[in-house]
């Protein structure tokens, strides 16, 4: 079975790195995006099982990134308890 395609979203570059580091060091292979079409394009191109969403991005591009999510059927994931919890919390969400 191949592992679920995992996208995530956010607007500080530092933290960005965080998260890929802390998915990375937890098994999570997951690509990361701080530009909104090019997350879309993203979406576009493969399906995605979980879109992250980092506490740091806007309620419009928010609200239409989960309103894509529902209308294709992606988890989307709203998280803001900081990078060191983010791997736990896409394996309890993923089940």
């Amino acid at each position: 079975m191949n592992p679920p395609v995992i996208l995530f979203f956010g607007r500080n570059p530092a933290m960005m790195s965080i998260v890929d580091l802390q998915l990375k060091a937890a098994g999570i292979e997951a690509t990361g995006y701080m530009d909104e079409d090019a997350l879309v394009k993203a979406m576009d191109a493969s399906p995605v099982h979980m879109l992250v969403i980092g506490g740091g991005v806007e309620e419009g591009p928010r609200a239409r990134l989960k309103a894509i999510c529902e209308a294709r059927g992606i988890l989307a994931l709203e998280h803001s308890g900081g990078p060191q919890h983010l791997p736990d919390t896409i394996k309890e969400a993923i089940g």
